[in-house]
């Protein structure tokens, strides 16, 4: 069922894929009736999660409601500020958490996004659970377009029984909906808000390719054939709300966020040499090694050497006879990622494939040509046959 099909609602003022009024007014209104809000971001939270649970955080403080930020690591992203907001670190999560009225997730949906101890808290909160989400999960099943009801049963892990669930999967960023959230209640974003929204925004679409900064400034939003999100104009609402000096603090962030030092400049000069193909040719992929010195010096994981990676996997994926490409890094952690982009939605049918046919519990997922994994692991040979995984399945998929 396509969630903005309906015609029984009162359009707000723009028309990108609005959110029916009743369902906003559905959730805000539950919202609005806590005295505290946990507002929870994924996994190794982002821009988009990150800045959609600040605009949250925000408006729901001038509704006269405590809030709290649930975030995992982050600190890197747009305006993380302990001394501002009200930020607990996921790993602190516990038994022991003092719980608030209402749980709010933004940018997921699926419980593998989150960690296991918050998993297990949130589904504490039984039935006082909200959401916002764009990411299309096989395991969310549209009641009608007001609720949206998860149940999973994976690692053994306690069910997310989330039944106040908004999820637009036509959109490319989680911000775009809160966004439309804001519109659909009637409420006119603060600049604060504005901010917020723009940089998670910014961050999404740009990993799409969708949204590009000029050297003046400008941003421009390409015309997509896939893109049904409407992103033009919803960014153009967006930036509606904002100051000019504001949209540069934003845009200066991201520069100063991913300029690129002399390592890590000439690191990505030898990913092509590092590049790896599977037995069709279709599948190119870079595999680095838990003990990789190189990689290590770079820091590992930082937001830059991570840049680095997303650059490389766009300009190998533009290559005619590539279809798919992914990156397989350690962690700071114990924790070996991927990060896969694919043309169309092959990347969810690599993961897909997986899942059902030799490993139901693999934790990756995202968008259906963006997604990323985990394993918890950094046993070189664990996570070669982890890598093997992907290879095996690539080969599969893209060679039908």
């Amino acid at each position: 069922m396509n969630i903005n099909s309906q015609n029984n609602f009162i359009r707000p003022n723009f028309t990108a894929n609005v959110m029916p009024k009743n369902c906003a007014r559905y959730i805000d209104n539950k919202l609005k009736s806590a005295k505290t809000v946990d507002i929870f971001c994924h996994t190794s939270s982002d821009e988009d999660t990150f800045n959609s649970a600040k605009a949250l955080y925000s408006y729901l403080k001038g509704q006269g409601v405590t809030p709290r930020l649930v975030v995992s690591s982050g600190k890197e992203n747009y305006q993380y500020d302990v001394q501002k907001y009200n930020i607990i670190q996921a790993n602190e999560v516990s038994d022991n958490t003092q719980k608030a009225d209402i749980a709010l997730c933004v940018d997921f949906s699926s419980p593998v996004r989150v960690g296991s101890n918050v998993l297990k808290f949130i589904n504490s909160y039984g039935s006082n659970i909200v959401g916002f989400d764009h990411h299309n999960d096989k395991d969310v099943v549209v009641k009608d377009y007001n609720k949206i009801t998860q149940s999973y049963k994976k690692n053994a892990m306690p069910a997310l029984d989330a039944k106040n669930y908004y999820i637009d999967s036509s959109a490319k960023s989680n911000c775009a909906i809160i966004s439309r959230f804001f519109d659909a209640v009637g409420h006119r974003a603060t600049h604060e808000e504005a901010r917020s929204l723009f940089a998670g925004m910014l961050d999404d679409t740009s990993k799409e390719g969708i949204a590009k900064v000029n050297k003046l400034g400008k941003v421009k939003v390409t015309e997509k054939v896939d893109d049904l999100g409407n992103t033009k104009e919803v960014m153009k609402n967006v930036l509606g709300h904002m100051r000019v000096f504001d949209k540069f603090a934003v845009l200066k962030h991201f520069a100063d966020k991913t300029k690129l030092t002399d390592k890590e400049i000439a690191f990505s000069k030898t990913l092509k040499d590092k590049t790896l193909y599977s037995n069709n040719g279709k599948f190119a992929y870079i595999e680095i090694s838990p003990n990789d010195k190189e990689w290590e010096d770079l820091g590992k994981d930082t937001v830059r050497s991570t840049k680095v990676l997303q650059q490389y996997r766009r300009n190998t994926l533009e290559k005619g006879d590539v279809d798919a490409v992914a990156v397989f890094y350690p962690t700071n952690g114990n924790i070996y990622k991927m990060s896969l982009q694919t043309k169309g939605d092959y990347a969810k049918q690599i993961i897909d494939n997986i899942k059902a046919k030799t490993s139901p519990d693999l934790c990756a997922g995202g968008h259906e040509n963006r997604s990323g994994g985990t394993l918890d692991s950094i046993d070189a040979q664990k996570t070669h046959e982890w890598v093997e995984l992907f290879k095996h399945s690539a080969d599969e998929v893209l060679g039908k």
